[in-house]
């Protein structure tokens, strides 16, 4: 496979884990137990930070150069990268109301369970998408010479949780990771 997808599919592995903590908040907010809003608010910040703004990016350059060369699943391709864009919009919305909860605006907590339950969802279906159908089918269909213009083009990026140096202000829940 070749390492930009290995790339891909570890990023997808580390949302995984951050999705799995969120997953534990959503539970103990449903429970009735306290949550750690900074964790929550830090979760939501990593998404916007690196899997919205890099990762999809990259994901939309491959996918971008695929849909030049093949139009075998270009459904799915093109549904993917319209999830994008979904999912950068549900991100900025679940970070508005985690801000006004910490602030402590009237956001019911029924609300905040549903907003976190219905974003989750589309996280797992999105992130499952790509691994059971689209990372194998890019790796059959492009080229050397596609993967040479992918990287002409692919941005650098270091992931601040999962890279090789953690932003300090993802540390909270790169602890809360550790049994992830």
């Amino acid at each position: 496979m070749h390492p930009q997808l290995q790339e891909l599919h570890q990023d997808h592995v580390n949302l995984a884990k951050v999705l799995r903590l969120l997953e534990k908040q959503l539970a103990d907010l449903q429970s009735g137990e306290h949550i750690d809003l900074e964790v929550l608010s830090e979760i939501v910040d990593y998404v916007q930070t690196y899997p919205d703004r890099v990762h999809h990016k990259r994901e939309d350059i491959i996918f971008s150069v695929y849909l030049e060369r093949s139009s075998t699943s270009r459904d799915l391709v093109e549904r993917l990268m319209e999830e994008h864009t979904l999912l950068l919009d549900k991100t900025r919305n679940l970070y508005v109301h985690i801000e006004q909860w910490r602030q402590d605006s009237p956001v019911p907590r029924g609300r905040m369970v549903s907003i976190i339950a219905d974003y989750l969802l589309m996280q797992w279906d999105h992130l499952n998408l790509e691994e059971s159908s689209v990372l194998e089918l890019l790796h059959q269909e492009l080229t050397p010479a596609d993967w040479a213009r992918i990287e002409a083009t692919m941005p650098l990026s270091n992931d601040p949780l999962f890279g090789d140096k953690v932003l300090q202000r993802f540390e909270n829940i790169l602890g809360q990771l550790s049994g992830y």
